[in-house]
């Protein structure tokens, strides 16, 4: 997720072959929490399908916005907002797991 974060400054800086190189090394990262996140489910150890289901569409989006420069900023602008419904679900779980004094 920070990688993207990162792809994201980097665009935003107009340094789009700095962003294009920081998505292409996001690719890998992406597909191996996506699957670890559905090994999660498969095996029954918590895994939670919104996860998964938000990590492979984040990787379907990383890989267009690598494959599609024309939509580059569309996929990349929702590479960003799904890393931050990432974060706010991943927030979510913890806080209710912390028990309460």
């Amino acid at each position: 997720m920070i990688i993207i974060v990162a792809a994201g400054l980097a665009h935003a800086a107009d340094r789009p072959g700095l962003a294009f190189y920081l998505l292409l090394a996001a690719i890998p990262v992406v597909v191996a929490v996506a699957l670890a996140s559905y090994g999660d489910i498969v095996a029954d150890e918590g895994g939670s399908p919104a996860h998964t289901a938000l990590w492979t569409l984040g990787l379907v989006l990383v890989v267009a916005t690598v494959a599609l420069p024309s939509l580059g900023s569309i996929a990349l602008t929702a590479c960003l907002l799904l890393a931050g419904i990432q974060g706010a679900l991943a927030l979510a779980a913890e806080l209710r797991r912390r028990p309460t004094p």
